[in-house]
């Protein structure tokens, strides 16, 4: 699937604790767009110019202006220049193609490892965040047996002090 500035554009990433700076990723992949339309302009405009070009200009990608033909000799036909200048057109559009193809797998190659340290990251915090939750509620655990061994023995001394008051009384009873 190739993958066009629309679809860089257009791309959501979830949001996950401790991830990457979300305008610092969108200001990069934006940085991505506008080189990808740059050179996909020059590579528009060199093959308009190829097009447009009705015979080679001398010098033009690498090629020898042909002498002026002598007057014993024929003149040379224009062929051969105009396929040299085709073919150096030819070769700077493969060039430019590989070029775009190393920026394209290298921004890949880099956005998969952005993306890998992001989940790494988010895996490791939520691991951190599942250890915490599982000492605070053994934590809660301890308060609560806590919490019932102190109304079980407040419990236990309100009796007894019942018991004081019962037997206070019958001492005091008149017969």
């Amino acid at each position: 699937m190739a993958i066009t500035v629309q679809m860089i554009e257009e791309k959501e990433f979830k949001i996950k604790v401790k991830g990457y700076d979300q305008q610092e990723v969108d200001e990069f992949l934006d940085a991505i767009c506008d080189e990808m339309v740059a050179m996909q302009a020059e590579i528009n405009s060199l093959q308009n110019k190829l097009r447009t070009q009705p015979s080679p200009l001398p010098g033009a990608f690498g090629s020898v202006p042909t002498p002026a033909p002598r007057k014993a000799e024929p003149v040379q036909p224009a062929a051969p220049a105009s396929r040299d200048t085709s073919e150096a057109a030819r070769k700077l559009l493969d060039n430019a193609q590989q070029v775009y193809d190393q920026m394209v797998a290298d921004a890949r190659k880099e956005a998969d490892e952005i993306v890998s340290g992001a989940r790494a990251r988010a895996e490791s915090a939520v691991g951190d965040l599942e250890n915490e939750k599982e000492r605070l509620k053994s934590e809660i655990e301890t308060l609560k047996a806590a919490a019932r061994d102190y109304k079980n023995r407040f419990l236990r001394l309100i009796e007894d002090q019942t018991h004081v008051i019962n037997a206070e009384d019958e001492l005091f009873k008149e017969d």
